[in-house]
């Protein structure tokens, strides 16, 4: 009990000395008055101000402070743009005319080996196996480089496409339906409709599964799709409206 009186006392000492030894001093040596300017220079003491931090504080306080009001604040897209619906005829097709001249010509020129096979089987009302079969070996070539295309696409660095399973097996579709459709080199009409089949698997995977190509690109690519399975659907029908022949025959006679 009596340790804790004489710790008590002395924390009562401690409360009641002044709490600077200037001021001890000034309690004796000055008056009233100027104890209490002591006092106030002691409390009112100017802090150290350097000029070249001013613009550090400013702008350290001036953080995450906004003036403006809520309503005038820009708020961030969270919801991602809409894709564009497909619609060749509506976007694509006029954009047709920014296509490059080189590309739009050879696209054009890639055309005459589809054309030409019917209009000779017209012209000269025969269906022959040996042009038939050039036509299907034809189109094996292009769906070959269609899906070089894809690849090709999809391995450049800023490009959309991502060089991923599904991109490049896409890619290796086109290859193998025109790598069979050689192989059916007896059977003109399936080679016909697995090279038909393969085109329009290829149009499929440029227009609907990838986005990144530009509108005069799926244009063309969709009409030499179009003009190349009509021409394939042509050969077809030829045999129903003319007799089948083969110039290996015509020759030897």
């Amino acid at each position: 009990m009596f340790k804790f009186l004489r710790r008590s006392s002395s924390f009562q000492r401690v409360f009641q000395a002044p709490p600077f030894p200037v001021l001890k001093s000034c309690r004796r040596n000055f008056p009233t008055g100027s104890c209490t300017q002591g006092w106030a220079s002691l409390l009112f003491r100017p802090v150290p101000f350097n000029a070249s931090q001013a613009p550090a504080l400013a702008i350290s306080q001036l953080q995450g402070f906004h003036s403006s009001p809520p309503h005038l604040k820009k708020r961030k897209a969270t919801e991602e743009p809409q894709q564009r619906e497909l619609d060749l005829l509506r976007y694509d097709m006029k954009n047709l005319k920014e296509a490059p001249k080189p590309a739009l010509y050879l696209s054009i020129a890639g055309l005459i080996p589809f054309v030409s096979a019917p209009l000779i089987m017209a012209v000269t009302k025969v269906y022959y196996v040996e042009i038939a079969f050039a036509q299907v070996a034809y189109g094996a070539c292009m769906l070959s480089f269609f899906g070089g295309i894809r690849w090709g696409f999809a391995l450049m660095e800023s490009s959309l496409a991502r060089p991923d399973w599904l991109n490049l097996v896409n890619s290796m579709v086109p290859a193998l339906l025109a790598w069979i459709a050689l192989l059916c080199k007896d059977l003109p009409m399936q080679a016909t409709i697995l090279v038909i089949i393969g085109l329009g698997i290829a149009l499929h995977y440029d227009l609907a599964l990838l986005s990144g190509y530009p509108s005069w690109f799926k244009a063309l690519r969709a009409i030499v799709t179009i003009v190349a399975a009509s021409s394939l659907v042509a050969t077809l029908l030829i045999p129903d409206f003319f007799p089948e022949k083969s110039l290996s025959s015509e020759q030897k006679n």
